[in-house]
């Protein structure tokens, strides 16, 4: 019952994540839809563009996107060619899956691991037209990679699961 209480736990932060995560990623969409109308309307009716009219939009575009991207995969809505994988047997078809999985995880290792050194390079800058620190244009990539990871995590479980269900399936 314990495991039970635990399991049910982990699935409401889990979603609750999800959501926040979500919600953030709409708001950023807001906010860059607002940010560039009104640099836009700045440089065109009064011809005095605001100096952080670059910067913020990028930065905002990229915290945006990796948290769309994590959102995606945690939903498995992550592109992906099925129409070859589907017609193998359910255990050539999971050996397949986690070979995906495992080359997802490498490629986000790669990326984490790549970024490291440009956000200690960065964290003592400052970007010139906002002053906020450099890195918070490279974190994003950090932050999206881990959050990505976690949800990876959960589709290689789906994977499994659904194999398990398939021979399951085939016995009866």
């Amino acid at each position: 019952m314990n495991e039970m209480k635990t399991a049910s736990l982990w699935i409401r932060v889990d979603r609750c994540l999800e959501r926040v995560i979500y919600l953030v990623a709409a708001v950023l969409l807001i906010a860059l839809a607002g940010v560039i109308t009104y640099a836009v309307f700045m440089r065109y009716v009064f011809d005095s563009a605001p100096g952080w009219s670059e910067e913020v939009p990028r930065v905002i575009f990229l915290w945006m996107s990796y948290l769309g991207i994590a959102v995606a995969i945690s939903r498995g809505q992550n592109l992906r060619v099925m129409f070859v994988i589907e017609r193998f047997a359910p255990g050539t078809r999971l050996a397949l899956e986690l070979l995906m999985h495992a080359a997802v995880f490498v490629m986000l290792g790669y990326l984490v691991w790549f970024n490291a050194p440009i956000l200690q390079l960065t964290s003592g800058t400052r970007m010139l037209a906002t002053g906020w620190p450099d890195a918070v244009r490279h974190l994003p990539l950090t932050v999206g990679c881990v959050l990505m990871s976690l949800y990876q995590l959960r589709q290689v479980g789906h994977s499994v699961s659904t194999y398990r269900g398939n021979l399951s399936g085939a016995g009866a």
